[in-house]
């Protein structure tokens, strides 16, 4: 029988980019695992990656992981499955791992696939999943914008792919929050006035990182430079929304 300790497998947030805003738990994980991954990017720092450095104090070894978006789901996965590789040879030596995204690990990041196959190739491993502030949550605090109040709902609907279910997810939230926004964001401006929201809306690009940018208003959002790493929250027409409340 093999008793040999298996390492730990942690899924750290790391926020959206500024260091400050790591938890402390992230951060006590952090200085104590002994390899921490990271998703590649390119030839340069993950964005991660850079909040790690910035953290100080850690000491595992460092390792990336090439993730890719491939259009045909076959090839997504065949990287997930190298990637687990990857993972699984640290944990099976009883090695502790984290794998840092920013944001939270739960919320459309690369961590739940690499999850799963971890899981799958080493049954019983004990995974941690440790959250993260998340984009929005940072770019609605920078403009003290109350994201739902009373009875209000909130929908997260990723901007890429709009179709008619998109529209029909607008149509059902009095505030949304658009992640990645940097393909065709005069539409999808177009598409939130069509859906009626014609109330607040702010846009963030990098958030905590350089090259940040912060916009208010519809005029100032369209003339900005459209970035990958941004998002956008919109409400509704505050007049419209009270006059709904007032029928109930």
């Amino acid at each position: 029988m093999n008793t040999t300790r298996k390492g730990r497998f942690y899924g750290i947030g790391t926020g959206p980019g500024d260091p400050k805003l790591l938890t402390l738990r992230a951060a006590e994980i952090l200085r104590r695992v002994d390899v921490i991954f990271a998703a590649a990017a390119r030839d340069k720092q993950s964005f991660s990656g850079g909040v790690i450095t910035a953290l100080g104090g850690c000491t595992a070894a460092r390792r990336s992981l090439p993730f890719t978006m491939a259009q045909k789901m076959a090839d997504r996965r065949r990287q997930w499955l190298k990637n687990a590789e990857a993972v699984v040879c640290e944990l099976e030596q009883g090695r502790d791992c984290a794998f840092v995204t920013i944001g939270d690990p739960l919320l459309y990041s690369t961590f739940t696939y690499l999850a799963r196959e971890v899981e799958a190739r080493l049954p019983g491993v004990e995974i941690e999943t440790v959250p993260g502030i998340m984009a929005f949550q940072d770019l609605a605090a920078r403009f003290n914008l109350p994201t739902v109040e009373d009875r209000e709902s909130l929908m997260i609907i990723p901007a890429w792919g709009r179709d008619e279910r998109f529209r029909e997810k607008l149509a059902c939230a009095d505030t949304v929050v658009l992640m990645k926004t940097s393909a065709d964001r005069d539409g999808l401006l177009a598409e939130l006035e069509a859906a009626g929201f014609n109330g607040e809306i702010i846009y963030g690009a990098r958030l905590g990182q350089e090259g940040e940018k912060l916009c208010r208003g519809r005029d100032e959002i369209a003339a900005s430079e459209e970035q990958y790493l941004s998002l956008m929250i919109a409400k509704r027409n505050p007049e419209r929304m009270a006059g709904d409340r007032e029928k109930d």
